[in-house]
């Protein structure tokens, strides 16, 4: 009898350690200072500053998984946007969801980022950085930008097939939000292998009838982008071609090019963005462009110093300027 206890104390035991969990605690903060110059004509300001999030946003979030066995496993994270400068943190705006991963690849449940976005992103990984100095910040005018986040979503990603992965997003559609969270769906494709990374996604973001339209809002929104990159070793190059439409008018075309340049501790870094908007008559309504120059120095594995300067303008169809936009700021970046 005393042998059969110690037999099921170990096995208890045993089973207890194959199931094994961990939860993380990390975050980022970022700040600079420098200088920022917006509008035309009268309207125009100019404002010397303390900047949150230049080259990066800043957060504090909790990740985890548990081992749940035979090659399955449970995650979840929670992440929340600070402002260094006053020390606000918002919600879990950035993510909020549990998942469960496996052979089969991988399925999250709540907010986190659409499949396109990481297409996106990766397409200006190297032009300034994808940061707030990153061009199409300015450049790209006309239909507003996608929706990088949505809610209520479920989001489901595949093996990898020898560098090649696709992946899927859907967010349900939200009326409790005053103008409505329109119903999202974003499908990609990207190949991976060494050196490169080359990419493909669409989303389309579908406002109801029955969801109740504050006025102006253009309607249902259709994203189209291709991005590509490729590390030489001496210099790492990113570009992005976008087009994006709406139901309620417009048409964009938009490009961004970048180039990062490894120097030791240094790294610099320089991207162009062009933009071109055009009504359903296939009339230009706007231009936009914008270039931008930086480098970041390396002090630890977790502690960058940065400088970045960006300048861009948006002319209509006559060609007056309709936006015009410069900053400059040197900050750092802190992980933890």
């Amino acid at each position: 009898m005393k042998k059969s206890l110690i037999a099921l104390a170990v096995l208890a035991s045993t089973g207890a350690a194959m199931a094994q969990s961990s939860v993380t605690l990390y975050g980022r903060i970022d700040a600079s200072v420098g200088k920022e110059e917006t509008g035309v004509g009268a309207a125009k300001t100019s404002k010397t500053q303390m900047f949150d999030n230049n080259f990066t946003t800043s957060r504090w979030g909790m990740r985890g998984t548990e081992d749940l066995g035979g090659g399955l496993k449970a995650s979840f994270q929670f992440e929340s946007e600070i402002k260094p400068t006053t020390g606000a943190s918002t919600g879990f705006n950035r993510a909020s969801w549990v998942g469960l991963s496996g052979g089969f690849g991988g399925v999250k449940a709540g907010k986190t980022d659409s499949v396109y976005k990481d297409i996106f992103d990766s397409g200006v990984a190297n032009s300034l950085f994808d940061s707030e100095f990153t061009p199409y910040k300015i450049a790209y005018t006309g239909v507003s930008n996608y929706i990088s986040r949505p809610n209520n979503q479920i989001r489901y990603d595949s093996p990898n097939f020898s560098g090649l992965t696709a992946g899927v997003t859907y967010g349900f559609e939200d009326s409790t939000v005053a103008a409505g969270t329109p119903q999202t769906t974003a499908l990609s494709l990207r190949y991976r292998t060494g050196p490169m990374d080359f990419g493909f996604a669409n989303q389309k973001q579908d406002y109801k009838p029955a969801t109740p339209l504050v006025a102006g809002t253009p309607g249902d929104r259709t994203y189209n982008v291709f991005s590509a990159s490729y590390n030489f070793g001496m210099a790492k190059v990113s570009a992005q071609f976008q087009n994006a439409k709406q139901s309620g008018g417009g048409k964009d075309t938009e490009y961004n090019l970048g180039v990062a340049v490894p120097l030791g501790a240094f790294e610099l870094s320089a991207g162009y963005a062009n933009g071109t908007a055009k009504n359903n008559a296939g009339a230009t309504t706007g231009k936009g462009k914008a270039y931008a120059f930086g480098a970041t120095y390396t002090l630890s594995k977790r502690t960058r110093l940065y400088g970045g300067y960006l300048t861009g303008d948006v002319k209509n169809a006559a060609g007056t300027k309709t936006a015009d936009r410069t900053m400059y700021a040197v900050g750092v970046r802190h992980d933890f």
